[in-house]
């Protein structure tokens, strides 16, 4: 449906967001930290394993062109 659409690009922009500022912040030991601070105002967006698990596996080349960090940063998040 397009709202699911629309929902799945915004959270796949999130997720984009937050492994651009994972990757470019000096704080890569505290990842858990980073994850733990946004679960109250992002649960949903953290708990999105349909779009993760797109984003991981690289469903469509245009999810992972702009993962620098590669499928370990991921993991590490």
């Amino acid at each position: 449906s397009p709202g699911k659409e629309t929902e799945k690009r915004n959270n796949a922009a999130f997720f984009q967001i937050l492994i651009s500022f994972y990757i470019c912040s000096e704080f890569h030991e505290h990842g858990a930290y980073l994850v733990d601070s946004l679960w109250a105002v992002a649960g949903s967006e953290l708990r999105d394993w349909e779009t993760m698990t797109a984003l991981l596996l690289g469903e469509g080349e245009q999810w992972m062109c702009w993962v620098g960090g590669g499928p370990g940063c991921w993991l590490s998040l």
